[in-house]
């Protein structure tokens, strides 16, 4: 264990044989110590992650049933076995192989080989790399996510249920399909065993899979017969059926029963029909896993998802939410509070939350299982509901599961034996076609946790709405989940807490939602907001908006300020392949209720800004904004529109729709101009000058709204609302030509005496800088869809030479731009236009015009050449560049504006050095120059990583943590030398980095410099 430089992990992240062990995943990793025999389980963000089995003289037959069993749990992902001489590092994405006696074939599941000898760097960064994401991405082939236990077991569920549902239906499907799990269940952990099986079938079938081969139902109905008599519940009243006061459930055959036989054994891929020696196996296997079949079961009812707006929460988000509250809950709420999940769905917070509260109680009562009768008081503390029976059922279903799952095993045989072992839950705590809004308002609950729908079902009014109304209460957009963070706050008790997920858009972003923020944060006290929405496409499978999490509680004091937590996390390499979320300390920022309230786009300008980009903002607002003499068209048209003198902006027309024509309640109107010129489609669009388009007029003047009839005429300046991720900036393309487009496009009309203007702002608009400001200070771009609205277009500061910061710079760079401008507009119809030359000299003029130095520079095209090319990767996007590994030349580039800035702070130079490196994580040296001459930046004496932390071990003031991704401004100072460490990762070496990290260090070393003939040890990591 040594080799792998695991001396300076503990827990919460190294967990050995003997370590006390709490948490989400404890019974999991306590498993892996205690009855699997691993050496230790290493942890990635509280996330079980690699398993270490230290055994000189362990079998390959041992290997595979550990590998086996893990691969079932679901968890971890990486099995490193240590044998004598070498180590083997296995994946548990694989699924179980088996070795053919006497094959040589070659073991799908080992990724690599490596010596304890010859291979000792490899080894030694090994687990550093795991934590950044870079051993994950490099043998990215052996981490498929189809092949997880989960991936196989939900694929088989799907394919029986489409299978089952045409006979069967729908519900009777879903019920048979969660029976037969539950009874597998059953049967794997040995809860029911051989006899339960031959008795129900006079003796012919041992076993559940044999009873499923039956050319008849009966012995399957006998077996029903005695589980309702032995567990009671809700499961087992019928087959196909949990409730059975709705009528008889449709009657079983036995080629359905050949259905459940595949998927019981789990050894074929159903929907190919491959064969797999080993199949999954329920002893193992996670609840949190076996609760995502309401996601899958939803889905085959699209209608309904798309209508409702639920989402599957993953298992490791809905942990999320868990943890955040459950930290912030008192000791009383934990021994005797009560939970509401409103919009229950499949029940897997409140399946998180029950094994959070028994690990709890058997803590507080020193023991190691709760009683029967305690787990049925602890589940009756949770209370679940949903306007979808179906995800009821589910959520009966997990917590039947769990309450056998946390219980003793050795008590369960008598309670089997007496009969009625499950508590009734499904229709009593767990409430099937309950809507929240019609029930009372009375405060019953300690915490209200949940990922409740976000939208209005299609043009109906919801109880949500007519509630919230009621109550005098704004719900921006109509949209349901406003109405959620209402009513919770309504059924909380007087120290109740509320988590739930919500729309970013809707409650943090969005600008007609300002009035319900404002007063969120007055009726309410936030504890912390986590805005998932850069994690957006990574989080949710078929996701197609923004998430973000809130926990708050009703305010005390009306009108009080106060503070809170905002957390900003990052997609990264380890939630693209390992579903964990990484939370990097610089990440965490604290803001005030009044600040919040005062300035309302700071939720979306924090999610990626830091003090250096407030200030370049802070400065650009001191210019006039565009919205200062462009107006919109649909505020002047009531007013006459003087085109000789008005500037305005407005989108194109909406065409209407055939197939609507003459249907009731479908209004159009005529547009007369739209069939006079040519047509522009958005995809005939080019940026900075348009050539000449020579398609037909629109074929009719009917049409769906007509839109800004001015901008139709030339001259124009055209702008798509839509923003490329390709080319991540805003486009506009000055035209004299008169031309006649859909909505999508949105025109400036401008007086023709204020062409050379026109073009100026032509140019600025196509700019990295406007780029820059727009994914900073608007709503949409970088948070939701990649568009900027036309509200939040006209907020770009933009102004005439005359009332620019340096108005002779200004001036200069005008007349430059506006000749580019001409350049452009006279080569327009050449075929081979290099707009990215041109677009780079846009750039540098436009930074000339607004007066920016270097670091102001260096902000926007950080910004522009990493940040938005990597905002919200989808899942099969590869490796971002912001995500690589940073360079020698990155690194130089960040040494030397760190130390430009901290110039300023210090009489003597200030030189940096690489101090130590790894593949993953380097340690940048500062020290003060002897002369007034700064050295450049240098690695040519740089130490591997381990040994010089191992070198400097005694100085340091404190034990350094394990995990350096999460803590990227860790620095110490021994003597008169800073050292900080840092993630090797482009993210943490941009040159914006580096002005971000001044700030902080220029305060904490200037305090050393008067030291500088003291050799005292001072930590300075906040």
């Amino acid at each position: 264990m040594e080799t792998l430089s695991l001396s300076r992990r503990q827990a919460p992240e190294l967990y050995m044989a003997g370590t006390p062990v709490e948490g989400p995943h404890a019974q999991a990793i306590a498993f892996a110590l205690k009855e699997l025999g691993l050496a230790a389980v290493f942890c990635i963000e509280g996330v079980p992650t690699i398993g270490f089995l230290n055994d000189p003289d362990a079998s390959a037959d041992r290997v595979d049933t550990v590998h086996r069993i893990l691969w079932n749990q679901g968890l971890m992902s990486l099995l490193l076995v240590i044998r004598q001489d070498d180590l083997m590092a296995y994946s548990l994405v694989k699924r179980p192989f088996h070795r053919e006696q006497g094959a040589s074939a070659a073991d799908p599941r080992l990724i690599t080989t490596l010596s304890l000898v010859n291979d000792a760097v490899r080894l030694r960064e090994l687990v550093d790399s795991a934590q950044s994401g870079r051993f994950w991405f490099e043998n990215d082939p052996y981490f498929d996510p189809d092949q997880r236990v989960d991936s196989v077991l939900l694929s088989n569920l799907l394919q029986s249920f489409r299978e089952l549902k045409e006979e069967l239906g729908s519900d009777a499907a879903q019920a048979l399909l969660m029976q037969t799990m539950f009874i597998a269940y059953l049967e794997d952990r040995k809860i029911i065993k051989s006899e339960v099986f031959k008795e129900a079938s006079d003796g012919a079938h041992a076993s559940f899979s044999d009873m499923l081969e039956a050319r008849t139902t009966a012995s399957f109905e006998t077996l029903f017969d005695w589980l309702k008599a032995a567990f009671n519940g809700n499961v087992f009243n019928a087959p196909c059926a949990f409730d059975v006061e709705g009528g008889r459930p449709p009657k079983l055959k036995a080629k359905q029963l050949k259905v459940l036989a595949r998927f019981r054994h789990g050894r074929e891929e159903m929907t190919s029909g491959q064969m797999h020696f080993f199949g999954y196996d329920f002893e193992y296997m996670s609840i949190g896993l076996i609760s995502a079949v309401y996601d899958r079961f939803l889905k085959e009812e699209v209608e309904r998802a798309n209508s409702d707006g639920a989402f599957y929460t993953p298992m490791f988000l809905a942990d999320v939410v868990v943890n955040q509250l459950w930290d912030d809950l008192n000791d009383e709420q934990r021994s005797s509070g009560v939970f509401c999940d409103p919009a229950c769905g499949s029940g897997i917070f409140l399946v998180r939350l029950f094994q959070r509260l028994v690990a709890y109680h058997c803590q507080q009562k020193k023991k190691r299982h709760a009683t029967w009768n305690e787990l049925k008081t602890i589940a009756r503390r949770l209370r679940g509901a949903d306007i979808n029976p179906a995800a009821v059922r589910v959520a009966a279903f997990s917590l039947y599961i769990t309450l056998l799952e946390q219980s003793n095993p050795p008590d369960l045989p008598a309670l089997i034996d007496a009969g009625k072992l499950l508590p009734s839950l499904y229709g009593d705590t767990l409430r099937p076609a309950q809507d929240f809004f019609t029930s009372d308002d009375g405060g019953h609950y300690d915490a209200v946790i949940g990922n409740p729908p976000w939208k209005g079902r299609g043009g109906s009014v919801t109880t949500a709405q007519q509630w919230t109304k009621s109550q005098n209460l704004p719900d921006p957009a109509k949209d349901i989940a406003w109405g959620f963070v209402w009513k919770s706050l309504r059924v909380l008790k007087p120290k109740g807490i509320v988590a739930l997920l919500l729309p970013a858009m809707g409650i943090l972003h969005n600008n007609d939602s300002e009035t319900a923020r404002k007063l969120l944060l007055l009726k309410a006290r936030i504890r912390r907001v986590i805005n998932l929405s850069d994690l957006c496409f990574q989080l949710f499978d078929g996701a197609q908006r923004p998430t973000a999490f809130i926990l708050y509680e009703n305010i005390r004091t009306e009108g009080e300020p106060y503070r809170f937590e905002y957390w900003v996390p990052k997609a990264d390499l380890n939630l693209r392949l390992k579903r964990m979320m990484t939370l990097s300390r610089g990440d965490r920022i604290q803001l005030r209720s009044d600040v919040v309230n005062a300035d309302p786009s700071v939720f979306k300008r924090r999610l990626w800004s830091r003090p250096p980009d407030e200030k370049l903002l802070q400065f650009l607002r001191t210019i006039p904004a565009l919205n200062d003499f462009i107006g919109e068209y649909k505020t002047l048209r009531k007013a006459e529109f003087n085109r000789d003198k008005t500037w305005a902006i407005g989108q194109g027309f909406q065409p209407a729709q055939p197939d609507k024509l003459g249907t009731e309640g479908y209004r159009t109107t005529t547009s007369e101009i739209v069939t006079r010129y040519p047509y522009l489609s958005a995809d005939a669009f080019c940026p900075v000058a348009l050539p000449k388009i020579k398609t037909k007029p629109w074929k009719t003047k009917t049409v769906r709204r007509a839109g800004f009839p001015h901008g139709f005429k030339g001259p124009h300046i055209l702008i798509p609302q839509g923003v490329e991720r390709a080319m991540p900036r805003l486009r506009a393309s000055y035209t004299d030509q008169s031309l006649v487009f859909e909505d999508s496009l949105q025109a400036i009309a401008f007086p023709p005496a204020k062409h050379r203007t026109a073009k100026l702002l032509t140019a600025v608009l196509n700019s990295s800088l406007s780029a820059w400001f727009y994914f900073h200070d608007t709503a949409n771009f970088g948070a939701d869809r990649a568009k900027v609205h036309q509200n939040d277009l006209l907020k770009l500061p933009f102004s005439l030479p005359k009332d620019m910061p340096d108005p002779d710079r200004a001036a200069a760079a005008a007349a430059k731009i506006v000749r580019l401008i001409d350049r452009e507009i006279k080569h327009s119809n050449d075929l081979l236009r290099d707009s990215t030359g041109v677009l780079n000299e846009i750039d540098h003029l436009v930074f000339e015009y607004y007066g920016l130095d270097q670091s102001d520079i260096a902000l926007v095209e950080d910004t522009f050449n990493y940040i938005l090319p990597a905002m919200q990767p989808r899942r099969s996007a590869g490796m971002q560049r912001i995500w690589e590994n940073s360079r020698i030349e990155h690194r130089h580039a960040y040494a030397t504006m760190l130390c430009d800035s901290l110039k300023p702070w210090f009489r003597k130079p200030i030189i940096a050095s690489l101090a130590a490196k790894s593949a993953d994580v380097a340690i940048l040296r500062l020290s003060i120059a002897d002369n007034k001459r700064a050295s450049d930046y240098s690695e040519t004496k740089s130490d591997e990583l381990v040994p010089f932390l191992n070198q400097i071990s005694q100085s340091l003031p404190r034990r350094l943590p394990g995990n350096v991704q999460v803590v990227p401004d860790l620095r110490f100072v021994i003597g008169s030398e800073m050292y900080l460490i840092k993630p090797l990762q482009l993210r943490q070496w941009l040159r914006s980095a580096a002005l971000a990290d001044a700030e902080q260090i220029a305060a904490e070393f200037s305090a050393i410099v008067a030291q500088r003939d003291n050799k005292s040890v001072t930590d300075v990591s906040r």
